[in-house]
């Protein structure tokens, strides 16, 4: 079956604000790895270069690979005119997890109800709204997913047009629209709507309630609904009766004659009609959500509902709601440690460090800021590379006429791709490289690569113990040390400005 991802929603981005979400979508995707790829065929190799997703005002952009995850998956895209983004088969690592943070920006942005889903159930998206916040520097909050009853009905409505055969609600959808760490918030009227509409109200008691709460007056509408049904057994339209009743306006309301109709009215004036219809449909037998439906659109909306809840504790609700969610690191956000994670690890390899993102893996995004950090070990690194790259450049001629310079790159590549696999450069530090064949500098760093590739050659043999599917390998054989060195000196390479800073080129 896999992992699949999607939006119960519109995805309807107001024409003027497109470009704005574009861009937001372009950098979730593009620091989360989303990359493009180009294939370069000469001198008797193949190979391809990656560059960040991106799409121009007015396109359609596809992909299907993370650079972290280092796998492909099935085609994903954006199209810039419409704001329309689609998705299949995602996995469950790095480019699932980026894949859903997009569909979650969908719920940030919609002034309507939206929800993102995996496998049909909705997604706690506080890990992923954390991560919009630090990457995009917005202060987004929870506080949608607190519209609790319209996004159970919205919920619901969608899955009786998806074709799901469950017509109610479950609990544990309920739960999974109120976010974990917010769950204290979520009490209030609707919320217990929602589950006496799922348990059931056979727990309401007369002797255990206390006059003028919320369950009181459940309770007391519930006697007259029952008082009403016990008194009208043979007449087959006494419950569209009670349906047409919460489709008139408070007036007419008033106006009922029935004696036990009038009784049911009088709660209407002060509960929902949609306790009317759960309250019923729990006497009677009948699917709430079901009913609901069918009338939901022609149902009163007039009533003055009592304040249940103290001034200082929906205040305190409120405020947590509210409040932005913090953000959370990119190196955070993609970090996998399931089951799977090393699952399947060759005995041979059973005492090598398991391998866990950080800043190091994401040079080619540094850009001075505070997205990605170079630590005392990686600075160690790299000074360690700067060593290495000049001594090479101090036994060079001053003068370079490398007439093979591209083959000698595109071979480097290629052997490294071999030996390592999947070792993809920039495409914009393969094209500058090129550019700048005649310098020195430019030469060095490629026999500095070749130096690297030979150095970490022992580490690197880890990939010999891949047998079948990249996906499901341990990350011992796949992200292993060796490579995952080749990989940061090539980020290393592509960050102009922080080769700059080290290099001096």
């Amino acid at each position: 079956m896999g992992t699949f991802a999607g939006y119960y929603g519109e995805m309807s981005i107001p024409e003027d604000k497109r470009e704005l979400f574009t861009s937001q979508v372009m950098k979730i995707l593009n620091y989360g790895g989303m990359v493009s790829f180009e294939k370069v065929n000469m001198f008797g190799h193949q190979i391809n270069l990656i560059s960040p997703v991106e799409v121009k005002q007015g396109e359609e952009v596809h992909f299907h690979y993370n650079y972290f995850e280092d796998d492909g998956w099935e085609t994903a895209g954006y199209c810039s005119d419409s704001c329309r983004f689609y998705s299949n088969k995602i996995g469950s690592d790095e480019f699932g997890d980026v894949i859903a943070a997009v569909y979650s920006l969908y719920e940030l942005w919609d002034d309507k109800c939206g929800l993102p889903e995996v496998n049909g159930e909705v997604l706690d998206t506080s890990i992923y709204t954390g991560w919009i916040n630090n990457v995009l520097g917005t202060d987004y909050s929870m506080s949608s997913r607190f519209k609790l009853w319209d996004n159970a009905e919205f919920l619901v409505f969608n899955r009786m047009e998806d074709g799901y055969d469950d017509e109610e609600l479950e609990y544990r959808q309920l739960m999974q629209i109120i976010p974990i760490e917010l769950r204290k918030a979520a009490g209030g009227t609707e919320f217990t709507d929602l589950l006496y509409i799922i348990n059931g109200t056979d727990t309401l008691h007369e002797d255990d309630l206390i006059e003028g709460t919320y369950p009181w007056d459940v309770y007391s509408c519930k006697k007259a609904i029952e008082e009403y049904l016990s008194n009208n057994q043979e007449d087959d339209q006494a419950v569209n009766k009670l349906w047409d009743l919460i489709k008139k306006d408070k007036f007419s309301r008033s106006k009922v004659k029935d004696k036990w109709l009038k009784a049911i009215a009088e709660h209407t004036m002060k509960l929902p009609a949609r306790v009317i219809v759960y309250l019923t449909c729990e006497l009677k037998k009948l699917q709430f959500w079901m009913e609901w439906k069918e009338i939901v659109g022609d149902v009163y909306h007039d009533e003055i509902m009592r304040e249940y809840a103290s001034k200082e504790l929906q205040e305190k609700r409120l405020e947590m709601i509210q409040e932005p969610v913090e953000p959370v690191s990119t190196t955070e956000f993609l970090y996998q440690g399931g089951y799977f994670t090393f699952w399947g690890t060759p005995d041979e390899l059973k005492n090598k460090p398991k391998y866990y993102i950080s800043d190091a893996d994401r040079l080619y995004w540094w850009d001075g800021s505070d997205e990605v950090k170079i630590s005392k070990e990686t600075d160690k690194w790299i000074k360690g590379l700067v060593e290495d790259y000049n001594e090479i450049i101090e036994a060079m001629e001053e003068n370079i006429d490398n007439k093979d310079f591209i083959k000698e790159l595109i071979e480097t590549i290629a052997d490294a791709d071999e030996y390592y696999k999947r070792i993809f450069p920039f495409q914009t530090m393969f094209y500058e490289f090129i550019q700048n064949s005649h310098l020195k500098e430019y030469n060095a760093a490629v026999r500095l690569f070749k130096k690297v590739i030979e150095d970490n050659k022992k580490e690197g043999a880890a990939i010999e113990y891949l047998n079948g599917s990249w996906g499901v390998a341990s990350r011992k054989i796949t992200h292993n040390p060796g490579r995952i060195n080749i990989k940061r000196f090539l980020g290393l390479m592509a960050n102009k400005k922080l080769r700059e800073k080290y290099f001096g080129f």
